[in-house]
């Protein structure tokens, strides 16, 4: 996929999402990415389409464009719900918030809702940052998982791990804000989180952080008191991401490459493991 509006390329931050329903003019099945288009001069998040599962992309519309007087920090995250389609990305623009977790909504996919915040703090030190989404079919909810630099931390985390639930994927901002903790063990840096319908009638919370090779699962709807963690074969890296297979719904993936600063160009490897197992593997195994 190639910059088409802006000459500056597609340089950071990719997040792609196979629409369910149609939007606008684009079809169920649309498959749709976005990503920071930015050099020196700018960064302007841009939205693309593929009607032919990604063999072709169309420039479809601009979120927002931006000089770079404040540089936007993004992990985007790309879904929609009822017909809207939403973007989620960390935002250093608000002068009141040195980072804040947004999103901006549509019903076309051309035009843009103002910037909604999802979690932002009074104090302006406080940074949360990384939005991640999924959907917990049983609870009929939305869980967002973030960081949380300026949160509380008694272990020596620099980055706890937060989450919130929402029965609306675009109302997180009215929702309490938990930190995920077992047994003075504090999950930090860049989560992910998925969900598996194995594990018992509530199926399986599964969050990924980078400071842990380690996963931290809840089998309780995300009771904050109801967190585990298990450890997997995957090495601790920055950014991992996970996915459950819809047709084997047991197997989880653990995605990651190096940790955060480190200088060697490692490919980006993965592991597969039994989420039933993992539940017998208790963190340092």
């Amino acid at each position: 996929m190639t910059d088409q509006a802006n000459g500056l390329e597609m340089a950071a931050q990719p997040a792609m999402a196979e629409m369910p329903f149609a939007v606008g003019d684009f079809p169920a099945g649309t498959v749709l990415a976005s990503g920071n288009s930015w050099r020196n001069q700018s960064t302007n998040i841009d939205i693309y389409a593929s009607e032919y599962k990604g063999h072709t992309w169309k420039f479809s519309s601009a979120m927002w464009r931006r000089a770079m007087d404040r540089i936007l920090q993004m992990g985007i995250d790309v879904f929609g719900s009822h017909s809207f389609f939403g973007v989620f990305y960390s935002d250093q623009r608000d002068a009141l918030h040195g980072q804040k977790l947004a999103h901006q909504e549509s019903t076309d996919l051309k035009s843009w809702s103002s910037v909604i915040d999802d979690v932002a703090y009074l104090n302006y030190t406080a940074r949360p940052g990384m939005t991640v989404i999924s959907y917990i079919p049983p609870l009929e909810k939305w869980i967002l998982v973030h960081e949380f630099p300026g949160g509380d931390s008694w272990s020596g985390a620099g980055y706890p791990v937060y989450y919130r639930l929402s029965g609306n994927p675009f109302e997180f901002r009215f929702a309490y804000g938990y930190q995920i903790v077992v047994d003075g063990i504090q999950p930090s840096s860049s989560p992910y989180v998925v969900w598996s319908p194995v594990g018992g009638v509530n199926g399986t919370i599964v969050v990924s952080d980078a400071d842990n090779s380690s996963i931290s699962t809840n089998r309780a709807n995300g009771q904050p008191d109801q967190w585990e963690i298990h450890a997997t074969p995957q090495p601790a890296a920055y950014s991992r991401s996970l996915h459950v297979f819809a047709k084997h719904p047991d197997h989880l993936m653990i995605l990651g490459a190096a940790e955060f600063g480190q200088v060697e160009h490692l490919p980006l490897y993965l592991s597969i493991v039994s989420v039933t197992n993992t539940f017998r593997r208790p963190a340092g195994d």
